[in-house]
């Protein structure tokens, strides 16, 4: 429409300008040596018009002529980079269908001709490790960095992504220390990070870099807070060693909400039992019960060491006045147990570690049951419960062996108890040591020796379940 528009406007200034010079009464008169040329002043207007026009679609044809070789050029470069990039897409084809030397092959011939070459090196790269190839990976990333440095960090989130999925976590790390170092707010460098000190236990650089995480958000907030109770943990540890100033300070230094974590406590009551503080490590865990009830804590609570066996009967009445409130707990029931045995209260400890068996047939309640059977000359029925308590942990399964527990098969038990023993004067629990955490938990293989030989006499029903009275709560002290 606007063509058409542009026509009729030329067409009427011509017939304008044709009328015009039509009325006009002048001449054009040439002279070049004898010749004269006269025509008239519309005449020399038309051959005007006419030889601009020839001059402009010559100057135009010349251009083009000029511009042939460019052209061919473009249209060559054209053809390049519409093979470069439909070998990009083969490429990518084959690396999604898991074919990846051949999409590594294809890519990386295909980088030199393509429009974007760092798209073909970092999936090179990435085909490279999928193969198993990290040397060919690394070169790959070397060239994409040489050949594309504005795409640097980039080029080296990929690098440390990779060493992290093939294991080499300190490669990675080292790769992301020298990101952040360049771009220390790197959203997606931090997160990795994250995941490298974790995997190496690095709890140090992970601890300067929580409050950048933590303001940028980087984790979710349940995330956030383990791994502020984790370095919380490994500094309390660590602390431990140092002296007591050390230990305090560490403590002091943490938040509110990380101090109320009951594994912190934890570590920090492991602190102060190993520098001979068993009493305040004792009030420490009783008080964080009283607001906050945690079967781990629980659980040191019992294990902890006393001066004598006074201190295991003030910490069991402790236990006794919770019971009155949770009478059917069984992890309650079980510590209830432990307390007495670790005070020589044999009939009491049978009555609260039976009480726990019966509520919950925990491998752990069962261990620990039969294992003062065993120091009580009931051989048969330790024995029993000893296989139940290997049958319940699995195959793969680990009975925890909690610090102060007798031992099967130890020196003053099994192998010097007659099977009519007195309940009332066993043998002495072993000496109590400090709890460990972070101590692998083991097996507790059946007893050897007496209590194998008078299981195998019972025949095999005796080691089908273990002994007592079911559903019997303890109502205090009882003989078996």
């Amino acid at each position: 429409m606007r063509r058409l528009f542009l026509y009729l406007v030329i067409l009427a200034g011509a017939v304008v300008v044709a009328l015009y010079f039509h009325q006009q009464q002048g001449y054009i008169l040439l002279a070049a040596g004898p010749w004269r040329i006269e025509m008239s002043l519309l005449f020399f207007a038309v051959l005007l018009g006419l030889a601009l026009l020839l001059l402009f679609l010559a100057l135009r044809l010349g251009g083009k002529l000029l511009s042939v070789p460019g052209t061919l050029l473009g249209w060559r470069k054209r053809r390049r980079y519409e093979a470069a990039r439909t070998e990009l897409n083969s490429g990518l084809l084959r690396f999604t269908e898991g074919d990846f030397a051949s999409a590594e092959q294809q890519l990386m011939r295909s980088a030199r001709r393509s429009e974007a070459p760092l798209v073909n090196y970092l999936t090179a790269a990435m085909a490279a490790q999928r193969r198993g190839s990290r040397e060919a990976r690394d070169r790959h990333l070397s060239v994409a960095e040489e050949e594309c440095p504005h795409s640097r960090v980039a080029v080296h989130l990929l690098q440390a992504q990779l060493q992290s999925e093939a294991g080499q976590w300190e490669e990675a790390q080292a790769t992301l220390n020298a990101l952040l170092d360049e771009e220390p707010r790197h959203r997606r460098a931090l997160e990795l990070m994250v995941s490298c000190c974790r995997a190496l236990g690095d709890w140090e650089r992970l601890e300067a870099l929580l409050p950048r995480i933590e303001r940028q958000g980087i984790v979710p907030k349940s995330e956030q807070q383990e791994l502020n109770r984790w370095v919380a943990r490994e500094r309390l540890a660590r602390a431990a060693g140092e002296g007591a100033n050390a230990l305090e300070k560490a403590w002091s230094d943490l938040s509110r909400p990380v101090r109320r974590d009951p594994d912190v406590i934890g570590v920090y009551a492991d602190g102060l039992i190993t520098q001979g503080r068993e009493a305040e490590a004792e009030e420490l865990i009783r008080r964080q019960l009283q607001k906050s009830w945690d079967i781990g804590l629980l659980r040191r609570f019992a294990t902890l060491p006393a001066a004598s066996e006074q201190g295991y009967l003030e910490r069991l009445k402790q236990v006794e006045e919770w019971l009155k409130g949770r009478s059917d707990d069984p992890e309650l029931l079980y510590v209830a147990g432990l307390l007495s045995l670790r005070a020589e209260r044999w009939d009491q400890a049978r009555e609260y570690l039976q009480a726990a068996v019966d509520q919950a047939a925990r491998p752990e309640f069962v261990r620990a049951l039969a294992a003062l059977q065993e120091r009580c000359g009931d051989y048969a029925a330790a024995l029993g419960n000893y296989r139940l308590a290997m049958e319940l942990a699995g195959p793969e399964g680990a009975v925890p062996d909690l610090p102060g527990l007798p031992q099967p098969g130890s020196a003053g038990g099994a192998a010097t108890a007659p099977e009519s023993a007195d309940d009332s004067a066993p043998p002495a629990v072993e000496a109590e040591q400090p709890a460990e955490p972070a101590q692998a938990p083991t097996v507790a293989a059946p007893a050897q020796g007496e209590a194998e030989k008078e299981g195998a006499r019972s025949g095999t029903e005796a080691g089908q379940q273990p002994s007592g009275t079911e559903g019997q709560p303890p109502s205090g002290r009882r003989s078996e």
